[in-house]
């Protein structure tokens, strides 16, 4: 199968990098860096071949139709355009020289026109400079779309602004230039993805997915089985450290975090639908790329979707997880004191029964003393009144 995209990066040190013997490289180092009248800033901007080393038209093709040299803020007046050539003069950067080609259908399709490419390397340069390994803020970068040959295609340079490597005598430093294989083969497969937001519908659905994931576990609305669950998953969290989904300490519960996640989505019917559509479009997603792209590497594997969903819901699922356990830690405090409460006052209840039973005791024993020493002051009187009697 023809290849929808060629990505050709090069790179070109400072002539004073390179002996007379490598005089190819010199030369274009000088092209690129706009040391000549016709220079490759005027190449990019009108697609005109005159002037241009013979050699380096060999790998850019025929005369050309160039939409206008545009970086990252769109098309580049004069000004920008002068300003830009002085500072290629004076850098002592590498220049990278890059050419993304199409397939003809598949350009005419996806990059037809200054809007589409334009659009297409505002978004995706940065991440290139990042996966080459260049800090994309220390870049400056400029295109222009050639669109009048049978394979449109974008003619990319840029270099750094300032030397940010350290070498081992200390002293600061260019990038040496060289981009890893591996990075082009990749880009080439984000490069397709981009243009034909083959990755779309699964943003889109993820998205949905995340949204009524959430509306999902509202707590008030919960069941009671559900709720089960997540208290089982609460007992088992470890009580120190992260409790993140990619925490560490967490990797041992990851399994019962994608069970009770997937339980939830399959008690919804439409978020259930959903999550199938989204499973499926990975699965065609890595179909087309396993045909068109077989050796990229385990990291761009189509199966990051669906881990990426599920680190996303996992989170969602500790923290709710983590909410039901504190609901009920709370409760159980008020139960407990409550009982303790009731407790006390019954002990204290009875503490005073106890008291008013033993006062009415009391107060029993006083009387029948009483009443005793009363009944003895009355035989006494009456023993007084019969002697007196008698003695009368």
């Amino acid at each position: 199968m023809t290849d929808n995209i060629i990505f050709i990066c090069k790179y070109y040190k400072p002539s004073d990098k390179y002996n007379a013997k490598q005089e190819d490289k010199i030369r274009k180092r000088e092209f690129l860096s706009c040391n000549g009248s016709y220079n490759y800033v005027s190449y990019v901007d009108t697609g005109s071949l005159d002037s241009v080393p013979k050699d380096y038209t060999e790998y850019i093709g025929n005369s050309e139709k160039s939409c206008g040299v545009f970086s990252a803020k769109g098309l580049l007046n004069d000004d920008e355009k002068r300003e830009l050539r002085e500072m290629l003069r004076n850098t002592q950067s590498c220049i990278w020289d890059c050419v993304i080609s199409f397939r003809e259908e598949f350009g005419d399709e996806y990059c037809r026109d200054y809007e589409q490419a334009y659009n297409f390397l505002k978004k995706e340069l940065p991440k290139f400079f990042t996966r080459a390994g260049l800090d994309k803020d220390n870049i400056v970068w400029y295109a222009g779309l050639h669109e009048n040959t049978e394979n449109k295609h974008i003619h990319i340079s840029f270099f750094e602004k300032e030397p940010q490597f350290m070498k081992n005598n200390k002293t600061l430093s260019y990038h040496s230039g060289k981009i890893p294989k591996d990075v082009l083969i990749t880009s080439k497969l984000i490069f397709e993805k981009a243009l034909t937001n083959k990755t779309a519908e699964i943003v889109k659905l993820r998205k949905d997915l995340k949204e009524e994931f959430n509306g999902s576990t509202n707590i008030f609305e919960m069941t009671r089985s559900l709720k089960r669950k997540f208290l089982k998953l609460y007992s088992q969290i470890p009580k120190t450290g992260r409790v993140s989904y990619d925490s560490e300490n967490m990797e041992f519960l990851k399994n019962e975090i994608d069970k009770l996640t997937e339980s939830i989505i399959y008690s919804n019917k439409e978020m259930k639908m959903k999550y199938i559509n989204y499973k499926t479009q990975i699965s065609n997603l890595k179909i087309w790329q396993n045909k068109n792209y077989k050796h990229i590497p385990d990291k761009y594997n189509p199966e990051i979707y669906h881990k990426d969903l599920m680190r996303r819901l996992g989170n969602k699922t500790i923290q709710t997880a983590l909410e039901i356990g504190k609901i009920k830690n709370n409760l159980d405090s008020i139960t407990t004191h409550t009982k303790r409460d009731r407790f006390f006052k019954k002990r204290q209840r009875k503490r005073q029964l106890e008291y008013l039973f033993s006062c009415l005791d009391y107060y029993k024993q006083q009387e029948q003393y009483e009443m005793i020493e009363f009944h003895r002051f009355l035989e006494k009187l009456e023993a007084y009144r019969e002697e007196k009697d008698y003695e009368l």
